[in-house]
């Protein structure tokens, strides 16, 4: 892949149901470079699958991350176990037996119970529990936060979440069919749910299925830095290399980025210019393998 590649998947991340005009429009390429792009990442099944679901915020769910060494001997079945959990909703395995695993919770009363039990499952002596507070990256296309979780939805747009759960790009007239509505009605729904912040439109994303290099960078601020300012320092200088970098309530010193090399030279370089910024520590992973699953929350689409 190349950074246009990683710059189409970042913009789907954040809504698949960019049309390839769209797209193209975004990064001054004609519709026809961006259709095959996309394409070629589907058919490499670098990207698994366009998902729709409702938005953890809308509902009022926790977003948290667990993260440590597995001492397990046997990571396919600890995969099975975990993945079964109503709260898990993404695996991602690493170097030095690390596992992030990403977790929607109904309250804060569930994390004591989660975690023992990830601890438990997982093999996971002390691992970081982190409770996300914010996102940052580098890409037009904004992501949405309710400004109320008590904004309303009906049966109607459940259906048309659950209509595009498993293929987010599915076009108006499909959608219109498999909820028994009209084309009018469907797409100003969309339209509101899209722009409420209702509905969560991404993909799976499987670097497994690329040559690339991905990893997961644990940095550990320089306590005279505010977090939220380097990690938007991060992003601005070293992007599309890092794409995303996550932020903790809790854990007021780490920002964990996502980041992508081609060669691990240049990860390496990477890391070393990372260090060299207001940073005390830096711990990185390579990831080979992302899993997801679905939770309690996407349940609720089909009760």
């Amino acid at each position: 892949m190349d950074e246009i590649d990683i710059k189409i998947i970042l913009l789907l991340f954040n809504n698949s149901r960019l049309s390839y005009r769209e797209i193209s429009d975004h990064l001054n390429l004609s519709v026809n470079a961006i259709y095959k792009r996309v394409q070629a990442l589907i058919d490499l099944k670098i990207i698994q699958k366009f998902t729709a679901k409702i938005k953890p915020y809308a509902i009022n769910a926790i977003y948290i991350f667990i993260f440590g060494q597995s001492d397990a001997q046997n990571i396919e079945k600890v995969i099975s176990e975990l993945g079964q959990h109503d709260n898990t909703w993404q695996i991602i395995l690493s170097s030095r037996n690390y596992m992030h695993i990403g977790a929607m919770l109904k309250n804060v009363h569930q994390l004591e119970e989660y975690s023992s039990f990830i601890s438990r499952t997982a093999k996971m002596m002390s691992p970081k529990i982190g409770m996300l507070s914010s996102v940052i990256y580098n890409a037009p296309v904004p992501y949405i936060i309710p400004k109320s979780i008590s904004m309303s939805y009906d049966k109607l747009d459940l259906a048309i979440i659950r209509a595009l759960h498993d293929d987010s790009r599915k076009s108006i007239s499909e959608i219109t069919e498999d909820v028994k509505s009209t084309s009018n009605t469907v797409r100003r729904r969309l339209t509101r749910l899209i722009e409420e912040g209702i509905i969560e439109l991404s993909i799976n994303f499987n670097p497994e299925a690329s040559n690339d290099i991905f990893a997961l960078v644990q940095v550990t601020k320089n306590p005279s830095v505010e977090r939220n300012e380097l990690a938007q320092k991060l992003i601005e200088t070293y992007s599309p290399n890092i794409f995303y970098c996550w932020n903790f309530s809790n854990i007021p010193n780490l920002i964990l980025c996502w980041v992508w090399a081609k060669t691990m030279k240049e990860l390496n370089e990477l890391v070393e210019n990372i260090k060299k910024e207001q940073v005390d520590s830096l711990i990185f992973d390579i990831m080979y393998k992302a899993l997801y699953f679905e939770t309690w929350k996407e349940k609720l689409l089909f009760e």
